[in-house]
Protein backbone atom coordinates (compact mmCIF):
# COMPACT_ATOMS: atom_id res chain seq x y z
CA UNK A 1 0.00 0.00 0.00
CA UNK A 2 1.06 3.09 -0.99
CA UNK A 3 1.94 6.04 1.76
CA UNK A 4 -0.17 9.17 1.36
CA UNK A 5 1.23 12.27 1.86
CA UNK A 6 0.61 13.79 5.54
CA UNK A 7 -1.98 16.32 5.96
CA UNK A 8 -1.99 18.72 8.67
CA UNK A 9 -5.33 18.72 10.50
CA UNK A 10 -7.26 21.31 12.25
CA UNK A 11 -6.56 23.20 14.89
CA UNK A 12 -8.81 23.94 17.52
CA UNK A 13 -9.30 26.23 20.58
CA UNK A 14 -10.30 24.04 23.49
CA UNK A 15 -8.22 22.75 26.14
CA UNK A 16 -8.77 19.26 24.46
CA UNK A 17 -9.95 17.88 20.74
CA UNK A 18 -13.20 19.31 20.19
CA UNK A 19 -16.58 17.24 19.48
CA UNK A 20 -16.31 17.65 15.76
CA UNK A 21 -12.82 15.78 15.95
CA UNK A 22 -13.62 13.44 18.52
CA UNK A 23 -17.24 12.74 16.54
CA UNK A 24 -14.98 11.66 13.29
CA UNK A 25 -12.78 9.49 15.18
CA UNK A 26 -14.58 8.04 17.98
CA UNK A 27 -18.58 8.41 16.31
CA UNK A 28 -19.80 9.47 19.49
CA UNK A 29 -20.21 12.55 21.69
CA UNK A 30 -17.49 12.33 24.08
CA UNK A 31 -16.59 15.62 22.75
CA UNK A 32 -19.07 17.67 24.23
CA UNK A 33 -17.13 17.30 27.67
CA UNK A 34 -14.30 19.12 26.07
CA UNK A 35 -16.08 22.48 24.41
CA UNK A 36 -18.35 23.05 27.37
CA UNK A 37 -16.19 22.05 30.78
CA UNK A 38 -12.77 22.36 30.32
CA UNK A 39 -11.26 26.13 30.80
CA UNK A 40 -7.94 25.89 29.48
CA UNK A 41 -7.70 27.57 26.26
CA UNK A 42 -4.59 26.30 24.06
CA UNK A 43 -4.57 24.76 20.45
CA UNK A 44 -4.11 21.25 19.56
CA UNK A 45 -3.27 19.74 16.54
CA UNK A 46 -3.39 16.38 14.67
CA UNK A 47 -2.11 15.03 11.95
CA UNK A 48 -3.90 12.76 9.68
CA UNK A 49 -1.15 9.96 8.26
CA UNK A 50 -0.80 6.29 7.05
CA UNK A 51 1.31 4.73 9.97
CA UNK A 52 2.49 0.76 9.70
CA UNK A 53 1.00 -1.35 12.61
CA UNK A 54 3.79 -2.59 13.95
CA UNK A 55 4.91 1.14 14.67
CA UNK A 56 1.77 1.54 17.15
CA UNK A 57 1.41 0.09 20.66
CA UNK A 58 -0.93 -0.53 23.31
CA UNK A 59 -1.69 2.12 26.06
CA UNK A 60 -1.20 0.76 29.76
CA UNK A 61 -4.13 3.03 30.59
CA UNK A 62 -6.36 1.01 29.17
CA UNK A 63 -5.52 -2.14 30.83
CA UNK A 64 -9.07 -1.61 32.52
CA UNK A 65 -11.24 -1.81 29.44
CA UNK A 66 -8.97 -4.31 28.07
CA UNK A 67 -10.44 -7.06 30.26
CA UNK A 68 -13.69 -6.98 28.92
CA UNK A 69 -12.61 -7.89 25.31
CA UNK A 70 -12.12 -11.31 24.65
CA UNK A 71 -10.42 -12.85 21.06
CA UNK A 72 -14.41 -14.38 19.97
CA UNK A 73 -15.52 -10.25 20.33
CA UNK A 74 -12.20 -9.25 18.42
CA UNK A 75 -12.67 -11.99 16.24
CA UNK A 76 -16.07 -10.96 15.59
CA UNK A 77 -14.87 -7.38 14.91
CA UNK A 78 -12.15 -7.94 12.65
CA UNK A 79 -14.69 -9.86 10.42
CA UNK A 80 -16.43 -6.49 10.20
CA UNK A 81 -13.65 -4.57 9.36
CA UNK A 82 -12.75 -7.14 6.50
CA UNK A 83 -16.17 -6.51 5.10
CA UNK A 84 -16.91 -3.08 5.40
CA UNK A 85 -13.02 -1.68 6.01
CA UNK A 86 -12.07 0.52 8.78
CA UNK A 87 -14.51 3.12 9.50
CA UNK A 88 -12.83 5.44 12.02
CA UNK A 89 -8.96 6.20 12.51
CA UNK A 90 -7.04 5.34 14.90
CA UNK A 91 -6.44 8.19 17.54
CA UNK A 92 -2.53 7.74 18.64
CA UNK A 93 0.14 9.87 19.92
CA UNK A 94 3.62 9.88 19.03
CA UNK A 95 6.43 8.56 21.70
CA UNK A 96 10.39 8.28 21.55
CA UNK A 97 11.12 4.98 22.76
CA UNK A 98 14.40 3.23 22.93
CA UNK A 99 13.71 0.86 19.44
CA UNK A 100 13.05 4.42 18.50
CA UNK A 101 9.73 6.56 17.46
CA UNK A 102 6.60 4.70 17.83
CA UNK A 103 2.86 5.53 18.23
CA UNK A 104 0.81 4.83 21.51
CA UNK A 105 -3.10 4.40 21.24
CA UNK A 106 -5.73 6.84 22.93
CA UNK A 107 -8.48 5.60 20.93
CA UNK A 108 -9.33 2.26 19.08
CA UNK A 109 -7.38 -0.53 20.96
CA UNK A 110 -10.17 -2.77 19.68
CA UNK A 111 -10.12 -2.04 16.09
CA UNK A 112 -6.11 -2.12 16.49
CA UNK A 113 -6.59 -6.07 17.80
CA UNK A 114 -8.49 -6.70 15.21
CA UNK A 115 -6.60 -5.35 12.77
CA UNK A 116 -3.73 -7.46 13.80
CA UNK A 117 -5.58 -10.59 14.10
CA UNK A 118 -6.35 -9.94 10.45
CA UNK A 119 -2.47 -9.77 9.70
CA UNK A 120 -1.74 -12.80 11.71
CA UNK A 121 -4.46 -14.50 9.58
CA UNK A 122 -2.27 -13.39 6.20
CA UNK A 123 -4.18 -10.38 5.11
CA UNK A 124 -1.28 -7.75 4.27
CA UNK A 125 -4.67 -5.04 3.58
CA UNK A 126 -3.78 -3.93 6.72
CA UNK A 127 -0.29 -3.51 7.59
CA UNK A 128 -0.42 0.41 7.07
CA UNK A 129 -3.46 2.44 8.79
CA UNK A 130 -4.55 5.40 8.57
CA UNK A 131 -4.17 7.15 11.76
CA UNK A 132 -4.82 10.46 13.39
CA UNK A 133 -1.91 11.60 15.57
CA UNK A 134 -1.93 14.31 18.62
CA UNK A 135 1.16 16.37 17.67
CA UNK A 136 0.36 18.93 20.41
CA UNK A 137 2.20 18.24 23.76
CA UNK A 138 -0.16 16.66 26.24
CA UNK A 139 0.27 15.46 30.17
CA UNK A 140 -0.09 12.09 30.82
CA UNK A 141 -3.46 12.83 32.65
CA UNK A 142 -4.98 14.71 29.91
CA UNK A 143 -4.04 11.68 27.92
CA UNK A 144 -5.79 9.27 30.28
CA UNK A 145 -8.49 11.83 30.14
CA UNK A 146 -9.15 11.60 26.08
CA UNK A 147 -9.06 7.64 26.73
CA UNK A 148 -11.02 7.05 29.29
CA UNK A 149 -13.41 10.23 28.02
CA UNK A 150 -14.02 7.49 24.55
CA UNK A 151 -14.38 4.17 26.45
CA UNK A 152 -16.96 5.77 28.82
CA UNK A 153 -18.74 6.67 25.79
CA UNK A 154 -18.32 4.13 23.58
CA UNK A 155 -18.57 1.01 25.77
CA UNK A 156 -22.39 2.14 26.87
CA UNK A 157 -22.94 0.90 30.29
CA UNK A 158 -20.39 -1.94 30.31
CA UNK A 159 -21.08 -5.50 30.80
CA UNK A 160 -19.18 -5.64 34.29
CA UNK A 161 -20.25 -3.64 37.17
CA UNK A 162 -16.45 -3.91 38.54
CA UNK A 163 -14.95 -2.53 35.62
CA UNK A 164 -17.43 0.69 35.05
CA UNK A 165 -17.58 1.57 38.69
CA UNK A 166 -13.58 1.62 38.74
CA UNK A 167 -13.50 3.48 35.36
CA UNK A 168 -15.91 6.08 36.37
CA UNK A 169 -13.80 6.98 39.99
CA UNK A 170 -10.71 7.26 37.97
CA UNK A 171 -11.80 9.45 35.32
CA UNK A 172 -13.20 11.71 38.27
CA UNK A 173 -9.96 11.92 39.95
CA UNK A 174 -8.29 12.36 36.94
CA UNK A 175 -10.74 15.53 35.82
CA UNK A 176 -10.01 16.83 39.51
CA UNK A 177 -5.78 16.99 38.52
CA UNK A 178 -4.11 19.29 36.48
CA UNK A 179 -5.21 21.15 34.30
CA UNK A 180 -8.73 20.32 35.05
CA UNK A 181 -9.10 21.00 38.32
CA UNK A 182 -12.45 20.42 39.06
CA UNK A 183 -14.22 20.18 41.88
CA UNK A 184 -15.70 16.50 42.85
CA UNK A 185 -18.97 17.41 41.59
CA UNK A 186 -17.93 19.08 38.65
CA UNK A 187 -16.33 16.03 37.08
CA UNK A 188 -19.16 14.11 38.52
CA UNK A 189 -21.23 16.28 36.57
CA UNK A 190 -18.70 16.13 33.62
CA UNK A 191 -18.73 12.24 33.82
CA UNK A 192 -22.49 12.28 33.07
CA UNK A 193 -21.66 14.40 29.88
CA UNK A 194 -19.51 11.93 28.26
CA UNK A 195 -21.19 8.80 29.07
CA UNK A 196 -23.97 7.05 28.46
CA UNK A 197 -24.30 5.28 31.66
CA UNK A 198 -27.34 5.75 33.67
CA UNK A 199 -26.46 9.13 35.68
CA UNK A 200 -28.16 7.64 38.60
CA UNK A 201 -25.62 4.47 37.94
CA UNK A 202 -22.99 6.63 37.77
CA UNK A 203 -23.23 8.76 41.30
CA UNK A 204 -24.06 4.84 42.99
CA UNK A 205 -20.94 3.91 41.37
CA UNK A 206 -18.82 6.49 41.98
CA UNK A 207 -19.98 6.68 45.84
CA UNK A 208 -19.91 2.60 46.41
CA UNK A 209 -15.70 2.84 44.65
CA UNK A 210 -14.77 6.12 46.75
CA UNK A 211 -16.12 4.71 50.07
CA UNK A 212 -15.83 1.25 50.01
CA UNK A 213 -12.74 -0.20 51.28
CA UNK A 214 -10.94 -3.58 51.86
CA UNK A 215 -12.45 -7.07 51.75
CA UNK A 216 -15.87 -5.83 51.18
CA UNK A 217 -14.68 -4.35 47.99
CA UNK A 218 -12.73 -7.39 47.01
CA UNK A 219 -15.90 -9.33 47.78
CA UNK A 220 -17.98 -6.91 45.89
CA UNK A 221 -15.72 -6.98 42.64
CA UNK A 222 -15.64 -10.78 43.14
CA UNK A 223 -19.17 -10.38 43.02
CA UNK A 224 -19.76 -12.65 46.25
CA UNK A 225 -21.02 -9.55 47.36
CA UNK A 226 -23.87 -7.25 45.31
CA UNK A 227 -23.49 -3.35 44.98
CA UNK A 228 -27.00 -2.64 46.63
CA UNK A 229 -26.10 -5.10 49.76
CA UNK A 230 -22.80 -3.34 50.37
CA UNK A 231 -24.58 0.42 50.62
CA UNK A 232 -26.29 -1.23 53.32
CA UNK A 233 -23.29 -2.28 54.98
CA UNK A 234 -21.52 0.66 54.35
CA UNK A 235 -23.90 2.23 57.19
CA UNK A 236 -22.20 0.45 59.45
CA UNK A 237 -19.24 2.05 61.77
CA UNK A 238 -15.55 1.09 60.40
CA UNK A 239 -14.96 -2.26 62.60
CA UNK A 240 -18.00 -3.53 62.34
CA UNK A 241 -17.43 -3.28 58.36
CA UNK A 242 -14.60 -5.05 58.90
CA UNK A 243 -16.30 -7.98 60.98
CA UNK A 244 -18.90 -8.12 58.34
CA UNK A 245 -16.38 -8.62 55.77
CA UNK A 246 -13.82 -11.09 57.91
CA UNK A 247 -17.33 -13.20 57.94
CA UNK A 248 -18.56 -13.21 54.49
CA UNK A 249 -14.89 -13.61 53.53
CA UNK A 250 -14.78 -16.97 55.24
CA UNK A 251 -18.36 -18.30 54.07
CA UNK A 252 -16.64 -17.33 50.59
CA UNK A 253 -13.72 -19.63 51.66
CA UNK A 254 -15.84 -22.74 52.27
CA UNK A 255 -15.09 -25.60 49.96
CA UNK A 256 -18.34 -26.81 48.55
CA UNK A 257 -16.89 -29.38 46.44
CA UNK A 258 -18.32 -27.69 43.80
CA UNK A 259 -18.41 -29.29 40.09
CA UNK A 260 -16.63 -28.70 37.45
CA UNK A 261 -18.56 -28.71 34.53
CA UNK A 262 -21.67 -26.01 33.38
CA UNK A 263 -24.47 -27.57 33.24
CA UNK A 264 -24.78 -29.48 37.11
CA UNK A 265 -25.92 -26.71 38.26
CA UNK A 266 -25.67 -25.88 42.59
CA UNK A 267 -24.99 -28.95 44.87
CA UNK A 268 -26.60 -28.55 48.43
CA UNK A 269 -23.80 -27.60 50.25
CA UNK A 270 -23.86 -24.45 47.97
CA UNK A 271 -27.38 -24.40 48.54
CA UNK A 272 -26.92 -24.26 52.07
CA UNK A 273 -23.34 -21.83 51.57
CA UNK A 274 -26.70 -19.18 49.46
CA UNK A 275 -28.71 -19.66 52.55
CA UNK A 276 -26.98 -18.16 55.01
CA UNK A 277 -25.57 -15.49 52.80
CA UNK A 278 -29.25 -14.23 52.39
CA UNK A 279 -29.99 -14.92 56.25
CA UNK A 280 -26.76 -13.18 57.38
CA UNK A 281 -27.63 -10.19 54.72
CA UNK A 282 -31.17 -9.90 55.91
CA UNK A 283 -30.36 -9.96 60.09
CA UNK A 284 -28.12 -6.54 59.14
CA UNK A 285 -30.73 -5.26 57.28
CA UNK A 286 -33.08 -5.61 60.60
CA UNK A 287 -30.03 -4.41 62.84
CA UNK A 288 -30.12 -1.15 60.73
CA UNK A 289 -33.82 -0.45 61.33
CA UNK A 290 -33.39 -0.74 64.51
CA UNK A 291 -35.08 2.60 66.31
CA UNK A 292 -32.66 2.83 69.54
CA UNK A 293 -28.84 2.11 69.80
CA UNK A 294 -30.00 -1.03 72.28
CA UNK A 295 -32.14 -2.57 70.07
CA UNK A 296 -29.57 -2.10 66.76
CA UNK A 297 -27.15 -3.61 69.13
CA UNK A 298 -28.42 -6.31 70.15
CA UNK A 299 -29.80 -7.26 66.57
CA UNK A 300 -26.50 -7.14 65.12
CA UNK A 301 -25.22 -9.18 67.89
CA UNK A 302 -28.22 -11.88 66.94
CA UNK A 303 -26.82 -11.41 62.83
CA UNK A 304 -23.16 -12.00 64.33
CA UNK A 305 -24.38 -15.36 66.89
CA UNK A 306 -26.59 -16.92 63.82
CA UNK A 307 -23.96 -16.76 61.39
CA UNK A 308 -21.18 -17.87 63.59
CA UNK A 309 -23.06 -21.00 64.27
CA UNK A 310 -24.60 -21.25 60.84
CA UNK A 311 -20.76 -21.35 59.33
CA UNK A 312 -19.69 -23.95 61.79
CA UNK A 313 -22.69 -26.08 60.83
CA UNK A 314 -21.55 -25.64 57.04
CA UNK A 315 -18.04 -26.18 57.52
CA UNK A 316 -19.50 -29.54 58.91
CA UNK A 317 -22.17 -30.26 55.99
CA UNK A 318 -19.39 -29.31 53.53
CA UNK A 319 -16.75 -31.73 54.83
CA UNK A 320 -18.91 -34.78 55.00
CA UNK A 321 -20.29 -34.32 51.52
CA UNK A 322 -16.63 -33.84 50.24
CA UNK A 323 -15.99 -37.42 52.08
CA UNK A 324 -19.15 -38.68 50.02
CA UNK A 325 -17.98 -37.66 46.40
CA UNK A 326 -14.76 -39.38 47.53
CA UNK A 327 -16.30 -42.84 48.32
CA UNK A 328 -20.09 -42.91 46.60
CA UNK A 329 -21.27 -44.01 43.40
CA UNK A 330 -22.93 -40.84 41.05
CA UNK A 331 -26.96 -42.30 42.54
CA UNK A 332 -25.59 -42.22 45.66
CA UNK A 333 -24.21 -38.60 45.58
CA UNK A 334 -27.60 -37.59 43.68
CA UNK A 335 -29.58 -38.98 46.66
CA UNK A 336 -27.50 -37.02 48.85
CA UNK A 337 -27.98 -33.99 46.75
CA UNK A 338 -32.09 -34.41 46.86
CA UNK A 339 -32.59 -34.99 50.46
CA UNK A 340 -30.11 -32.18 51.09
CA UNK A 341 -31.74 -29.37 49.05
CA UNK A 342 -34.99 -30.46 50.44
CA UNK A 343 -33.72 -30.07 54.31
CA UNK A 344 -32.28 -26.71 52.93
CA UNK A 345 -35.49 -25.63 51.34
CA UNK A 346 -37.45 -26.33 54.92
CA UNK A 347 -34.55 -24.30 56.79
CA UNK A 348 -34.92 -21.42 54.23
CA UNK A 349 -38.56 -21.33 54.58
CA UNK A 350 -38.41 -21.39 58.10
CA UNK A 351 -35.93 -18.87 58.34
CA UNK A 352 -37.82 -16.67 56.18
CA UNK A 353 -41.28 -17.13 58.70
CA UNK A 354 -39.46 -16.35 61.19
CA UNK A 355 -37.61 -12.80 58.93
CA UNK A 356 -41.37 -12.15 58.54
CA UNK A 357 -42.06 -11.30 62.35
CA UNK A 358 -39.37 -8.59 62.38
CA UNK A 359 -39.66 -4.99 61.10
CA UNK A 360 -38.64 -5.71 57.51
CA UNK A 361 -41.35 -5.00 54.80
CA UNK A 362 -41.89 -7.05 51.88
CA UNK A 363 -40.43 -5.44 49.82
CA UNK A 364 -36.84 -4.64 51.22
CA UNK A 365 -37.08 -9.01 51.93
CA UNK A 366 -38.25 -9.65 48.38
CA UNK A 367 -36.42 -7.33 46.24
CA UNK A 368 -32.27 -8.51 46.91
CA UNK A 369 -33.07 -11.80 45.75
CA UNK A 370 -34.41 -10.53 42.75
CA UNK A 371 -31.45 -7.90 42.30
CA UNK A 372 -29.02 -10.62 42.77
CA UNK A 373 -30.93 -12.91 39.77
CA UNK A 374 -30.93 -9.72 37.01
CA UNK A 375 -27.01 -8.50 38.18
CA UNK A 376 -26.01 -12.07 37.48
CA UNK A 377 -27.43 -12.58 34.54
CA UNK A 378 -26.52 -9.01 33.31
CA UNK A 379 -22.89 -9.62 34.68
CA UNK A 380 -22.13 -12.53 32.60
CA UNK A 381 -20.59 -12.76 28.93
CA UNK A 382 -22.15 -16.35 28.40
CA UNK A 383 -25.79 -14.63 28.73
CA UNK A 384 -25.30 -11.59 26.31
CA UNK A 385 -23.74 -13.92 23.91
CA UNK A 386 -26.58 -16.67 24.15
CA UNK A 387 -28.72 -13.83 23.06
CA UNK A 388 -27.92 -14.23 19.84
CA UNK A 389 -29.40 -17.67 19.39
CA UNK A 390 -32.69 -16.55 20.96
CA UNK A 391 -35.36 -15.63 18.59
CA UNK A 392 -36.88 -12.09 18.34
CA UNK A 393 -40.24 -13.22 20.20
CA UNK A 394 -38.55 -14.32 22.72
CA UNK A 395 -36.27 -11.45 23.38
CA UNK A 396 -39.26 -9.19 22.88
CA UNK A 397 -41.20 -11.42 25.51
CA UNK A 398 -37.90 -10.68 28.01
CA UNK A 399 -37.83 -6.99 27.18
CA UNK A 400 -41.75 -7.01 28.29
CA UNK A 401 -41.40 -8.97 31.41
CA UNK A 402 -37.97 -6.40 32.66
CA UNK A 403 -40.92 -3.41 31.78
CA UNK A 404 -43.36 -4.78 33.54
CA UNK A 405 -40.67 -4.89 36.82
CA UNK A 406 -40.25 -1.43 36.08
CA UNK A 407 -43.91 -0.44 35.96
CA UNK A 408 -44.95 -1.82 39.15
CA UNK A 409 -41.68 -0.70 40.74
CA UNK A 410 -42.63 2.74 39.96
CA UNK A 411 -46.03 2.50 41.15
CA UNK A 412 -45.27 1.23 44.34
CA UNK A 413 -42.11 3.76 44.83
CA UNK A 414 -44.76 6.42 44.06
CA UNK A 415 -46.96 5.30 46.88
CA UNK A 416 -44.18 5.07 49.65
CA UNK A 417 -43.15 8.16 48.51
CA UNK A 418 -46.80 9.85 48.96
CA UNK A 419 -46.87 8.53 52.80
CA UNK A 420 -45.83 11.68 54.72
Amino acid sequence: MAMKKKMKGNITSPALPGKSILAEVNNNEAGNIYNSLFAKNRKVEYDNKYIALVNIRTNPDNQIFRVMDDDEDIRILAEDIKRNGLMHNLVVFPEQREEGMVYVLLSGERRFRALNYLQEKGDATWNIVNCNVVITPLSENERKVLLYSANLQVRGGFSDEAIRRQAIAEFITCLQKEPYNMSREEALGATKSVSTVNPRTIERDARIEEKLEGKLKELLNDKFLTRSECETYLRFEEDIQDKIAERFAKLQEVDCHSSDTEDAGKNYVEVLRDNLHDAFRELLYDAQRQGTTKEYEAAYKKAILYFDDGLAELKGKADEYGKAKVSSQPKEISAINYEGKKEAARDRARKEHEVTETKSSMIQKSVPQMVKKLNKAYSSKAFAKALKGVSKESRDADVAALNEIIEISMKLKNIIESID
